[in-house]
């Protein structure tokens, strides 16, 4: 009984918010600009919101990929689940991307007019190809389908994702006069966010009792490889003399995974919540800071420098795109779970 209140209870939350983010995302789709972005700062908080969800799908993709190829059983075990979790990750984040578009032309276009030299249309299309390739392991996986192009499917769904994490990082370390993106930094970061990212949304959607001791040491190990990645990059801020450079690390940021890399063990839900968050602020601060220098004649508008506050129609997109997420998920575990009482009968 406790369950299945619980379970209405997560449904009620999960309408509530569609809801509310479809109110703000009709909006936005027919209406028009409604976010806080300007012409000088473009890219805000349903951004940040489609780059979290893509990037923790990512990790799920690859924390699987890893235990299908090395054989972890404790990884393998809970495959149907990480396929599940993966999809539905990365579908929030393109419901999120569809909406920042602002119309659905612009989406149109993206898709019917490629721009070859664009890191933007290589990321689009490597996460477009990477949920193709997690659907067809997810409906194999389902008919109870597994041989050799298993191991194919799997190698390609992993090169994909790791791809796709270091694109997206190109995407603004590319950006010409942005010198808080520019460098290769962006995609290690990516890379880096995903991994701890994705292990957080594993470990949080698992069990309190019973949690592989792998999944916990995968969270703790991407979270103290956060931490390097933050203190080079806190130091490099502090000693770069280039012009422009605003800084975005500082040591509450990195505080979060340091506590859970020493002692996530503990208590696993809490630490996969507390890297969540800390990935999320990590994102952005990135995003935010590497645009907050206005750029040439814009300056007379905005300012020098840029401070940013999300508005309310922005958190209705962030909202919304969890809300996807875990709607989608929650829907394909009631699948899963149906369709398995079934064959035991």
């Amino acid at each position: 009984m406790q369950a299945r209140n619980f379970i209405n209870f997560t449904w009620a939350v999960i309408v509530i918010g569609l809801v509310f983010g479809a109110y703000f995302a009709i909006g936005e789709l027919t209406v028009g600009g409604s976010f806080a972005s300007n012409n000088s700062m473009v890219w805000t908080l349903p951004l940040v919101t489609y780059i979290f969800l893509a990037l923790s799908s990512t990790g799920v993709s690859i924390v699987l990929g890893y235990g299908a190829l090395t054989h972890k059983e404790d990884i393998t075990g809970l495959q149907r689940h990480l396929l599940i979790l993966s999809i539905s990750l990365l579908i929030g984040g393109f419901v999120a991307l569809g909406t920042e578009l602002g119309s659905p032309l612009h989406l149109f276009w993206i898709v019917f007019s490629p721009n070859l030299t664009s890191p933007i249309w290589y990321m689009g299309t490597l996460y477009s190809i990477e949920l193709v390739l997690l659907a067809i392991k997810l409906f194999r996986d389902l008919r109870g389908d597994h041989g050799r192009i298993d191991e194919f499917l799997t190698w390609a769904a992993v090169f994909v994702a790791i791809a796709a994490a270091l694109m997206l990082g190109a995407v603004f370390g590319t950006v010409t006069g942005r010198v808080d993106f520019q460098g290769m930094h962006a995609s290690i970061l990516t890379l880096v966010t995903a991994l701890a990212s994705g292990a957080a949304a594993i470990v949080l959607t698992q069990p309190i009792s019973g949690q592989p001791r792998i999944l916990i040491d995968l969270l703790r190990g991407f979270s103290a490889l956060m931490v390097i990645v933050l203190v080079l990059r806190w130091g490099y801020e502090m000693q770069s003399n280039i012009v422009g450079l605003q800084g975005w690390v500082n040591g509450l940021m990195i505080a979060p995974f340091l506590v859970v890399a020493l002692f996530g063990g503990r208590l696993p839900h809490t630490a996969s919540v507390l890297t969540a968050a800390a990935a999320l602020w990590v994102e952005l601060a990135f995003i935010i800071t590497g645009q907050s220098v206005t750029l040439g004649p814009m300056s007379t508008w905005f300012g020098t420098i840029q401070e940013y506050q999300p508005n309310l129609a922005e958190f209705g997109i962030f909202v919304l795109g969890f809300a996807v997420a875990a709607a989608l998920f929650q829907l394909g575990r009631q699948v899963w779970l149906t369709s398995s009482a079934s064959a035991e009968r």
